[in-house]
């Protein structure tokens, strides 16, 4: 399975597509029957954050939602295939009704992998790929939130200051994004269980405020090309350098 023109050329210039309909209705039905059975064991008390269920992450249920579906397919289509780490394990994101009476607009717009700093070496990866597994059909359901256009502007924005910036920038240290890229209007997804969503690492995005009656529910899984640990720099001022699969259809 591949993408069309048209979804190609909407990731290339907003930073990101959704793919409707990518994994089968009796793969949903039975990774939020793990989901809902775990989290009936109950939540560890004083847990924060969006990952839930860490024992479930490198299980079947879970990574066979990328491994073997469709979504393998579409990876490989667009970054290669072998040209990636294996998908070993993803990440269960949940979004719990909130009660606010003046919630925020959303959790905190970001780039990932700021903070996991090892020995100088930034942990920016290639694409985030999502699955729904809840119901985000309408707005304010928890529904992941993109800023469009984002991923070229911090490609400008690293040509110029360096790509050491996202190891130093004060903003972005501190916010995980930096003070001197202006965000567009953002954008929630809307969706159904087994949409994708792909986006570009370097597109910023956040956390959605849940005010429905139910949890939000998805999987995240994050795609590392294999020359990105060898030279973590080159892709963030050359978007599409580990994106095969998109460099053809960018005009000359």
């Amino acid at each position: 399975m591949r993408l069309t023109h048209m979804q190609r050329e909407h990731l290339i210039e907003r930073g990101y597509v959704k793919i409707p309909g990518a994994v089968p209705d009796i793969m949903v039905r039975e990774a939020m029957k793990a989901i809902n059975h775990s989290i009936g064991q109950g939540i560890p008390a004083g847990h924060r954050g969006a990952n839930y269920c860490r024992e479930l992450e490198n299980r079947p249920v879970i990574t066979d939602l990328f491994n073997r579906t469709p979504i393998k397919s579409i990876v490989d289509s667009l970054i290669g295939e072998e040209a990636y780490y294996s998908i070993g394990a993803g990440q269960i994101a949940l979004r719990f009704p909130d009660y606010a009476d003046n919630p925020p607009d959303d959790l905190g717009a970001h780039l990932d992998g700021v903070l996991r700093v090892k020995e100088g070496i930034a942990q920016n990866f290639t694409a985030l790929v999502g699955v729904m597994l809840s119901d985000q059909t309408e707005p304010d359901r928890g529904n992941f939130k993109v800023y469009p256009g984002t991923h070229r502007d911090y490609e400008a924005f690293f040509r110029e200051h360096g790509p050491e910036a996202l190891l130093t920038d004060e903003g972005i240290r501190q916010r995980h994004r930096s003070d001197r890229v202006p965000l567009p209007k953002g954008v929630q997804i809307t969706g159904e269980p087994g949409d994708l969503i792909i986006t570009h690492y370097q597109l910023v995005h956040a956390g959605g405020v849940n005010q429905s009656d139910r949890i939000r529910c998805s999987v995240y899984f994050r795609v590392d090309h294999k020359d990105r640990r060898n030279d973590w720099r080159a892709p963030l001022v050359d978007l599409w350098r580990h994106w095969p699969g998109v460099r053809t259809a960018i005009p000359e």
